[in-house]
């Protein structure tokens, strides 16, 4: 079975924002090759404020659809001074010098990304400031009746019980990578649709089984989509990338076993995924969209101004043995190269969820602060 499928299996926590994250993205990745619990806390005073659209969920996982959709030492960053702003000025994106004309491809929407991102500074930190990293998130749990225990091992075509769960928290990214995060939960999860007879109390009994304190937290930041020479870390892995977008497609092809063509949507997912964290110098950045405007197989979902929403989709199976298609989108800033969201969703009939939900939605939000909460 694909990697891509398995993931499909991998259920999330329902509170645990970062567990939900970075286990699930750490699961989903490192399959295909071979965040946590805000409390209500005192509102951070952000200086550059990236405000994306909070139309609430996930799931990064988990499928990869993909918020929970569904969470070592390594060489820091080079730091550049950020200019100093009053407090909670809105930072505005950059005017394109060449606005786009007629419908735009796939390609150019990348292209435009990632010379935007190559010239956008609003992601740097100067020394003791933190990126606060906001993700709102939703997912579908799935069930269905197994006495050998295999409940949540089903998707949407053969489900006879869902519940749609959501959550919010924010993620406080020191300059220094390899340094503690501060995770903190805003929203709980909370169950906010049921699909199904019995998903009313088999909602209740799965949330209060998974459920876990909403304390912020300090903890290592989220781990790269497999292990390199400097370490597990995300930014032990963004060190050791290729630095051409050329050299980068390959570089994953080998880690995916993806060596083919017709696998080259593994290589968008997980440069889709390293993207949504919204870290990484703007070269790095530049260079992730650089490589994705050379792949095939993406196609343009929509255009909203400046926003451009992609996707990259593969045939797979079911786990009730239909064909599907596998569906994984991003929705980017192609004046910032800012991810705003990311989904995963298996595109087949279903009878009991509609087929506008997403199985996993994140919804992000950046914003520079000058310290924790």
């Amino acid at each position: 079975m694909d990697v891509f499928e398995k993931v499909q299996q991998i259920k999330p926590d329902l509170d645990g924002a970062e567990a939900q994250v970075d286990a699930a993205r750490a699961r989903l990745m490192s399959e295909i090759t071979a965040g946590t619990r805000p409390v209500a806390v005192r509102a951070a005073r952000p200086r550059w404020i990236l405000a994306g659209s909070m139309v609430g969920v996930v799931a990064a996982v988990i499928v990869g659809v993909v918020a929970v959709s569904g969470i070592t030492a390594q060489t820091a960053p080079t730091i550049e001074a950020v200019p100093t702003r009053d407090s909670g000025q809105t930072l505005q994106s950059p005017s394109p010098e060449t606005p786009t004309q007629g419908p735009m491809t796939s390609a150019q929407a990348f292209g435009a990304a990632a010379s935007a991102a190559r010239a956008f500074t609003g992601l740097t930190l100067a020394p003791g400031q933190y990126l606060r990293l906001h993700t709102q998130s939703e997912y579908v749990v799935y069930h269905q009746p197994d006495p050998e225990g295999g409940q949540y091992q089903t998707d949407r075509s053969n489900a006879q019980n869902a519940w749609r769960v959501t959550s919010s928290w924010n993620g406080y990214a020191p300059a220094d990578l390899s340094e503690q995060w501060l995770y903190a939960t805003e929203q709980p999860s909370t169950v906010t649709d049921l699909f199904g007879p019995d998903a009313e109390g088999l909602a209740q009994a799965h949330h209060e089984s998974m459920s876990s304190s909403t304390a912020p937290y300090f903890a290592a930041g989220p781990s790269g989509p497999w292990s390199t020479p400097e370490g597990y870390g995300l930014e032990a892995f963004f060190a050791a990338m290729p630095t051409n977008p050329e050299g980068l497609i390959e570089w994953i092809r080998q880690n995916q076993a993806a060596s083919t063509g017709d696998q080259d949507y593994k290589v968008g997912w997980v440069l889709i995924d390293l993207l949504s964290y919204n870290l990484g110098s703007s070269t790095q950045r530049a260079t992730i969209y650089e490589a994705l405007s050379m792949l095939p197989g993406s196609e343009i979902v929509s255009t909203d101004g400046d926003l451009a929403t992609l996707r990259f989709s593969a045939a797979t199976e079911a786990l009730s043995g239909e064909s599907a298609i596998q569906r994984r989108s991003v929705t980017i800033d192609t004046t910032t190269g800012i991810v705003r969201e990311k989904t995963a969703t298996l595109d087949i009939a279903s009878s009991l969820i509609p087929a506008t939900m997403a199985d996993e939605r994140h919804v992000y939000t950046v914003s520079v602060v000058d310290s924790l909460p």
